[in-house]
């Protein structure tokens, strides 16, 4: 089964509203951060990931190892405002992340 690494950031975290139904089988690899250049802006009710490269903060996060079979759910779950990025992090290197689509 070909797996791909997911960070997740908002309510796909462990614990939060959304992980038991769609990352119940994910593999938790730990708790990760953006490089530099990233943060969460508001968007409706949740935060989309934005990069912005002049600001030094970073996003803190999970990590997961998602089958690939899940991204078509996923990408469905977090519907038309976001898309699928890739995002460097600290000490995992890159991984998928869900970004706010550009207006």
């Amino acid at each position: 089964m070909a797996c791909v690494r997911l960070f997740v950031y908002g309510s796909l975290k462990r614990g939060g509203r959304h992980h038991d139904e769609l990352l119940r089988g994910a593999k938790f690899l730990g708790e990760a951060e953006t490089l530099a250049g990233y943060q969460l802006e508001p968007l409706g009710e949740y935060l989309a990931l934005v990069a912005a490269p002049a600001n030094p903060t970073v996003v803190p996060g999970e990590l997961f190892e998602v089958a690939e079979s899940e991204i078509s759910v996923l990408d469905a779950f977090e519907g038309d405002a976001y898309m699928r990025g890739e995002v460097p992090l600290r000490k995992f290197g890159l991984a998928l992340a869900y970004f706010r689509k550009a207006r």
